[in-house]
């Protein structure tokens, strides 16, 4: 009986790497090293006609020698072998394969059109999956299963772990978006990298990791568009199960459409389609990377807005300011507390310091942290208050204390409670990320998400 297209690829219980290198540095030898030193707990098989062992692994001349049946082929010679080895692989009765090489239909006019269209029908025909070309692989943290080249993975100590799961079109911008979210104190459990999609698309990959119980928030990045229905259930199957869904998508303008073709190969299909599939749905288009990962940063919290209204407490009147710009701007609401609460507020703040909302800790917070404590136990209290956002900075010296406090509250409550700590070394910023605090260093970055955190609060399922 064949396995889902999701276990095949993230919970393979054998992995060959078809042309496997002796050398761990070099492309063709990272994955069977990465799968040796990383801990992956199926079989593993090289096929290498030239060698009986490869990094400790037994080597096998064709796939048809390997003992058993293979679940996942790691494709690593050069692009003018793929299709061979793909077709090796399908009459041997591989379940699916990842190909590295570049060269095929992002190179049009070519053999490489030609050989792309080979591993395409090799894939129909016998029913083997297939990621790639032009592609850097997949990992997935559960199993262990780094069937990859990139060395964006390769770092000392465990991989940082969230229960995210990202799939990207482009490699770069997988990684990319990668090393963004690890820098805000994130992981990835499950990633992969479809290129040129000959067969397995972005879409159909994170559909197939909507059911997975340790999946709450699902990032992708796509050039190619050609498959509306497709998007629309993979759209509602994650509204179904309250699992944000978040796409950037390239090829908005003609410009850009030019663009992927030559990078991927791709077509950037209807755009007012794509984001109406995504508006009927509740799904968010991201305008970047570094969006992509802020969203990914509030909402793996799992908390969820229960309306828009916003109390900001800040050490910066005019930081406050802006911050309610911004967010009236984008829909949320921050309205003035009610004369009772804003009493009990004031009986401790400064006679000047505005305690309406935005609630200005003025810079009597240098000497007397017990305020911002105090004011943000009102804050989380209140039934006046779905969100609380906090904005900080710059205090070194007496950093550790407001964020310890930060800390204290963000776990005592079940509101969404974002922060944003500016300037000075960043190491406060860095310790509340460490703690689990959805922090950004500027203020229209976290009222973004927030807007976006209560949107997604407001689709009906």
């Amino acid at each position: 009986m064949s396995r889902a297209l999701g276990d095949l690829v993230f919970e393979p219980r054998s992995i060959v790497v078809y042309g496997a290198s002796s050398d761990p540095d070099k492309l063709s030898g990272r994955p069977l090293d990465y799968l040796n030193k990383l801990g992956f707990g199926g079989d593993v098989f090289a096929v290498n006609p030239r060698r009986d062992v490869v990094q400790g692994v037994k080597a096998y001349a064709t796939v048809a020698d390997v003992p058993g049946p293979v679940d996942l082929a790691v494709i690593v010679v050069p692009a003018d072998k793929v299709p061979g080895a793909v077709e090796e692989c399908a009459a041997a009765g591989v379940g699916a394969a990842i190909i590295f090489a570049s060269g095929f239909s992002e190179a049009p006019g070519g053999v490489g059109v030609r050989d792309q269209e080979r591993i395409a029908e090799a894939a129909r025909t016998s029913g083997m999956r297939v990621l790639g070309p032009n592609g850097l692989g997949s990992f997935a943290l559960p199993s262990k299963a780094f069937a990859t080249f990139s060395t964006a993975f390769d770092a000392p100590g465990a991989l940082p772990d969230s229960p995210i799961a990202l799939v990207a079109q482009s490699g770069a911008v997988g990684t990319f978006t990668y090393t963004t979210m690890t820098a805000l104190g994130l992981g990835v459990r499950y990633f992969a990298n479809t290129g040129n999609q000959v067969d397995i698309s972005v879409v159909e990959l994170l559909d197939a990791l909507v059911d997975r119980e340790d999946v709450d928030v699902l990032l992708g990045h796509l050039e190619g568009f050609t498959d509306p229905d497709g998007l629309d259930r993979l759209a509602s199957r994650a509204k179904a199960a309250g699992k944000p869904l978040v796409l950037l998508k390239a090829g908005r303008t003609a410009s850009g459409e030019r663009a992927i073709g030559a990078h991927t190969g791709s077509r950037g299909g209807d755009d007012a389609l794509f984001n109406e599939v995504l508006e009927r749905h509740g799904a968010i288009r991201a305008e970047s990377m570094e969006q992509m990962a802020d969203l990914a940063l509030v909402f793996a919290g799992g908390r969820r807005a229960p309306g828009r209204r916003v109390s900001i407490v800040t050490q910066s009147g005019g930081a406050g300011a802006l911050s309610t710009d911004a967010a009236v701007d984008l829909g949320l609401r921050i309205d003035p507390w009610v004369d009772e609460t804003r009493t009990e507020v004031g009986s401790f703040l400064p006679f000047f310091a505005s305690t309406a909302n935005p609630i200005d800790l003025t810079g009597a917070l240098i000497n007397d942290p017990s305020i911002l404590d105090r004011s943000l136990q009102i804050a989380c209290d209140t039934d006046e208050t779905d969100v609380v956002l906090v904005v900080l900075g710059n205090s070194d010296k007496a950093g550790k204390a407001l964020v310890d406090i930060c800390v204290k509250h963000h776990a005592a409550t079940s509101k969404p409670f974002v922060m944003v700590w500016t300037g000075g070394s960043g190491q406060p910023r860095l310790d509340l990320l460490e703690a689990g605090v959805p922090t950004f260093a500027e203020p229209l970055r976290a009222v973004r998400a927030i807007a976006h955190l209560v949107n997604a609060g407001e689709v009906p399922r």
